[in-house]
């Protein structure tokens, strides 16, 4: 079995470079894996609405589900900057979004989220309410948009550096799942591409960060004989 998990993309209107990065990472790494997992902000925005995609997405859109389409088991964990992607888009796409997943990968208990879902508090998290989703199905797509854009500076940092303090706090997180019973952690969010193990009695957990494929070109794969690993496209090759 071969898996692959990438997140952070943050494709945007205009970013033309970061659609064509998700085009061929897809093309060239995903191709060939039995599941894929998306762990959130692929797109800077989203709101899912009837009969609509947005037409600066469409590409990557289409390519993901054409691996569907293949037999490819496609899961889009909502990240900070997907505020639902709504049952059209599932629909559509045959992709399964939700916030967070349990699977079971080869006998191993896995927790798959963005991340985003421990911190004391988030903007983006208070605004992914059912009233808020209302008034952003109400307004349009268009229109939303245009907010969603102007409110880009306070919902989220262009740059996120890298910080000890957050790194130890994601890894915290994962030892809390860990004594829950989870054997693998893979989360995103954070930006910063991360492995940390541990062993607990005779068994060993691990988390992973996927990082950000945008800018560290990071992402995490599974495979049944090699077990995880966080790898760049440069590592890991075509």
């Amino acid at each position: 079995m071969k898996i692959i998990f990438f997140s952070d993309v943050h494709i945007t209107r205009n970013s033309v470079d970061r659609v064509a990065l998700s085009l061929r990472f897809i093309t060239d790494y995903c191709e060939d894996a039995d599941m894929v997992f998306i762990l959130g902000d692929l797109f800077d925005f989203y709101h899912g609405y009837d009969n609509y995609v947005y037409p600066w997405y469409r590409p990557v859109v289409d390519i993901l589900k054409g691996l569907v389409a293949r037999g490819k088991g496609v899961f889009f964990l909502e990240g900070n900057h997907e505020f639902s992607m709504g049952k059209y888009f599932e629909d559509h796409t045959g992709i399964a979004c939700v916030r967070e997943l349990t699977m079971d990968i080869d006998g191993k208990k896995v927790y798959i989220a963005h991340g985003d879902g421990f911190s004391r508090f988030s903007l983006a998290r208070f605004l992914k309410r059912p009233f808020f989703y209302r008034i952003m199905d109400l307004l349009g797509p268009v229109a939303t948009w245009n907010i969603a854009m102007l409110m880009h500076p306070i919902l989220s940092r262009r740059k996120k550096e890298y910080s000890e303090v957050v790194q130890n706090a994601f890894r915290a997180f994962a030892r809390t799942k860990f004594s829950e019973g989870y054997d693998a952690v893979i989360l995103a969010h954070s930006h910063m591409p991360d492995v940390f193990e541990m062993n607990d009695g005779a068994v060993k957990k691990i988390y992973l960060n996927t990082g950000d494929l945008a800018t560290y070109a990071s992402f995490v794969s599974y495979e049944t004989s090699s077990g995880f690993a966080l790898k760049t496209c440069s590592q890991a090759g075509p």
